[in-house]
């Protein structure tokens, strides 16, 4: 899995993505648009008794940044959408990576104002998908 495949997936979602969506940044100068980010994963590796070959599932770290408007009740329910897209999502193919589940963030974090304003949130995943 890759945080292109995220994006992809994410856009077939909800319109309101297309032409505000890219990888690794956000366009400053744009008061709706979200930023998809690869994160570290934390903890130990996940390799199944027997090594590498018979681990059947991967584990990918993303962040999204969702910039939404000068109205904070507006961005607010914009990135509760966006959360909601993944709250309990299970066994969903991902622009051709197959997930069993998602883990998000208990809520979407309020970040404030960028200095044009804009309201920001972030929203943390681990993503748990099967190897191919």
């Amino acid at each position: 899995m890759i945080a292109e495949q995220l994006k992809n997936w994410i856009k077939a979602q909800d319109a309101a993505y297309e032409g505000r969506i890219q990888l690794g940044g956000v366009n400053g100068n744009a008061p709706f648009f979200l930023g998809v980010y690869p994160a570290a994963v934390t903890g130990k590796q996940h390799i199944a008794v027997g090594g590498p070959a018979c681990t059947r599932y991967g584990v990918f770290a993303a962040r999204l940044l969702l910039r939404w408007g000068k109205s904070q009740i507006e961005a607010e329910r914009q990135a509760r959408s966006l959360w909601g897209l993944f709250y309990g999502l299970t066994d969903v193919d991902m622009d051709g990576a197959k997930v069993a589940f998602v883990e998000s963030s208990a809520d979407p974090v309020p970040l404030g104002k960028g200095a044009d304003g804009v309201f920001e949130y972030a929203i943390n995943l681990t993503i748990y998908y099967m190897k191919e």
